[in-house]
């Protein structure tokens, strides 16, 4: 899904609303939202010892952006729906 897609789907919904996650489809839970974290900010966070002119560009996998962005989850609240993944507007 796309950031324009993501936005589209939520224009519509109350601004005001809580945002959370629902993960695991088999054995679904509901998650806060921890924030938002982009691919480029900690692809190359294991290199955080190294000194600035000893760090190699950051390399990404097959398939990765840098500028892919997670929804990063946050704690865990309460015990979710399968029928959450039915309903779920694409």
């Amino acid at each position: 899904m796309k950031v324009s897609e993501l936005i589209e789907l939520l224009q519509d919904q109350d601004p005001d609303a809580e945002v959370m996650i629902m993960s695991q489809e088999s054995w679904p839970f509901e998650n806060a939202v921890a924030g938002v974290a982009v691919r480029e900010e900690f692809v190359d966070d294991d290199d955080e010892d190294c000194e600035d002119d000893e760090r190699e560009e950051p390399r990404y996998e097959k398939g990765t952006a840098p500028n892919d962005v997670f929804l990063v989850e946050g704690q865990q609240l309460r015990y979710g729906s399968k029928a959450a993944w039915r309903v779920a507007s694409r």
